[in-house]
């Protein structure tokens, strides 16, 4: 079993990120097809953002993109109509750890942010790689820094809000692992869950998601959702009183200090590339 997204309004909160993130992707997709492909596979693509991102960085590129999932499937279909995209990029359901539920083999895979889901990585890892045709490459898109918005001291509160978020979703993270049928722990840092995939590492880098404040509106509604989401879901258990008191202070729409009339807020994070290929033939 696969993590599983049961909130309705994922495919939004992804939409909006693939909004504001423009020139990140645009640094990734250069990064990712550098050379001619001939077939890429975006496997756990989601509502499909970075798919026109992929045809731009290889024009002569057929692209298939798979999801399991039906909203974010709807969602990427109609982003590719939208683009007229739709001679050149596929998109369909699809299933990580099924070798056989694209056609294939595919010259490029790209995954990003989707094997940590997975209940056995170094499995999922070697069921992605089967898809790969001979020579062909694999794009990981895993570990790089969580994102942050909030400045250390706020007025409210004790200073340092923002990294208690993140420690409280890495918690609720871990619970969800714990979650998932027969999960397989991992003792390894990602370069070494690789090598135990049988991938060797060729390259990795990562890529700066960077909008400074102030924001614009896209940006602050972005921020506001975040953090209501943190808020509202199972991740507010995992944090004190105080900080939930705080977090309802900065969601107050008429607090002057609240998000929606700070300058201070931003957005800050990155993601790690991590370039694979099985080994070459002795």
């Amino acid at each position: 079993m696969v993590i599983v997204r049961h909130d309705s309004g994922w495919v939004a909160q992804i939409q909006a990120v693939d909004r504001l993130s423009a020139a990140q992707y645009t640094e990734m997709a250069e990064w990712i097809a550098p050379e001619p492909h001939t077939t890429i596979l975006d496997i756990g693509c989601g509502p499909g953002g970075f798919l026109p991102y992929l045809a731009d960085a290889a024009p002569t590129a057929h692209i298939v993109g798979a999801d399991h999932d039906e909203e974010s499937l709807d969602a990427a279909r109609s982003l590719v109509t939208t683009l007229a995209l739709g001679d050149r990029v596929l998109v369909e359901h699809g299933n990580a750890l099924d070798p056989e539920s694209q056609s294939g083999p595919f010259d490029l895979v790209v995954t990003r942010q989707m094997v940590r889901h997975l209940p056995d990585q170094v499995d999922g890892l070697r069921r992605l790689a089967a898809r790969l045709a001979p020579g062909g490459r694999m794009i990981v898109g895993e570990g790089g820094l969580a994102t942050h918005y909030l400045p250390f001291e706020l007025g409210q509160g004790t200073p340092g809000l923002m990294y208690r978020l993140v420690v409280a979703q890495a918690i609720r993270y871990a619970g969800m692992r714990t979650e998932l049928d027969h999960p397989v722990t991992s003792r390894y840092g990602w370069n070494v869950v690789f090598e135990r995939a049988g991938l060797v590492v060729e390259e990795t880098t990562s890529f700066l998601w960077d909008v400074p404040a102030p924001v614009a509106d896209d940006a602050r509604a972005h921020i506001r959702s975040s953090l209501l989401r943190l808020l509202t879901s199972a991740t507010r258990r995992y944090l004190s009183d105080e900080d939930i008191e705080t977090l309802e202070w900065l969601l107050n729409r008429s607090n002057p200090d609240g998000i929606d009339h700070r300058r201070d807020v931003f957005i800050l994070g990155a993601a790690t590339l991590h370039r694979c290929a099985l080994p070459a033939a002795a």
